[in-house]
Formats: C-alpha cells, structure tokens, sequence
C-alpha cells in the first residue's frame, strides 16, 4: 500500500514538472517563435500570429502528455459539456449552475480584465485599425486553447485520474498560471499573478464541476479579445 503511493506521487511530481516545463517552454516561444509569418504591416500583429501558430504544437504536446499519463481518464474533459452545478468553496450548495450563470460570472471578469489592461497600455496612446480588431478574435482563441490545454486540462485531468480530492487541480492550475504570468503580456507583473491565479482557479474549477472544456475555452477567449484588441492597436512608438 505504502509503495503504490509513493508511486502515485512520484508519477504526480513527474507529470507536474513536464507540464510545467511546457508552459515554460511557450514563453521560450514568444521570445524566438520557429514559425515566422508576416502579413501584416503591424509588427505587434505579426509577433503574435507568429506565437500563436508556433505554441499550438505545445498546446498539443500537452494534451498527449496527459492523455498518456492519466491512463484512466484520458482526454475525457475535452469536450464541450457546459452543465453543472457551482460549488461553494464552503458549505454544501452555491445555489447556482453553470449553463446559466457561467455567462455573468466571465461578463464579470471580462469588465475587470478589459479596465485593467487598458490603463496598462494607456500611457502609450492607441491607434485602433479595424482589422487589427477583427484580428483579436482567432488570435484570442488560439491562445484560449493553447492555455487551457496546457495550464489546466492536464493537471484537472491528472487530479481526477490519479487522487481522491479537487485539490491538485486547483492548486496546480491556479499556482502555475498565475505564477507564469507574472512575466506575461497583460496583466503582469504582481497584480496580473493575483488575477491569473484567481482566473486559473475558477477555471479550473469549471472544468472539474461541469466535466468539460467549454468554461474554460469560452470565458479565457472572451478575457483574451479586449486584452488583444488593446496590445495589437497601440500606438507604434507610443
């Protein structure tokens, strides 16, 4: 008995640092995408087209790696079942259920996001262009998917195959989000981990409650377009 669970939370550590090394590995990208696309006459556009497109293949290292290791469950929460009920962090009943609430509670966070991300770009001026708005778009959902299979799924996933709680799965989603975005676009810095920490958590516990992908996706992509459509049109040299 004792073995079988140091053989448990060997293969835990194990999993936990190869995911946390892919999530390194997208910020190795940002710096030096393999893929360089240049369509655009907006550089800022460009860079992230090139990002975007370079860390899918991270995206689907990720979902490979958990599909290996939680042998049980696989990739059953990639799908995009969206019912459930709320848990309460305390108590037996938060009296209120995704397919109906989900939608006010990311509306919510999309509000507190977009202000936050604006008066961090502010400084420097915008200059918005159409199509660098409509651009926000499937960019927003390359990247909502690239995250949430590697900074979510796996350790949910791993958290149902492997112990008898939700909390490695909150924890580690919500830790190694928040702590990676400290150094990302935006939010950053000490309030951006506050955020993503926060963020990561809900998300997560989204996808434990529903047994889905479609929480996560939806209200990542709808925080992900302000924060897009503000980083692609600021001002050159603002």
């Amino acid at each position: 008995m004792q073995e079988r669970a140091t053989l448990r939370i060997a293969k835990l550590v194990a999993f936990s640092l190869v995911i946390i090394l892919l999530a390194g590995l997208l910020f190795v990208i940002a710096d030096r995408p393999f893929i360089v696309l240049r369509p655009f006459d907006n550089e800022i556009a460009n860079g992230m087209l090139s990002y975007q497109v370079s860390a899918l293949p991270v995206a689907g290292l990720a979902l490979l790696v958990t599909w290996v290791f939680a042998g049980r469950v696989r990739l059953r929460y990639l799908n995009p079942r969206r019912t459930g009920e709320m848990r309460p962090l305390l108590g037996s009943s938060a009296g209120g259920r995704w397919e109906s609430d989900g939608w006010v509670l990311g509306l919510i966070m999309v509000g507190i996001v977009a202000a936050v991300t604006f008066f961090q770009f502010q400084p420097g001026g915008f200059t918005f262009h159409w199509a660098a708005i409509v651009l926000a778009v499937p960019l927003a959902a390359m990247n909502a998917f690239t995250e949430e299979s590697v900074f979510r799924l796996p350790f949910v996933t791993m958290g149902d195959n492997d112990t008898g709680s939700r909390t490695y799965g909150l924890v580690m989603s919500a830790i190694v989000f928040g702590g990676f975005h400290y150094w990302g676009v935006a939010p950053n810095g000490i309030l951006g981990v506050v955020m993503s920490t926060f963020l990561g958590f809900i998300l997560a516990k989204s996808m434990q409650e529903t047994r889905g992908f479609f929480w996560a996706f939806m209200i990542h992509f709808a925080l992900d377009v302000p924060i897009l459509i503000f980083v692609l049109n600021q001002t050159p040299g603002g």
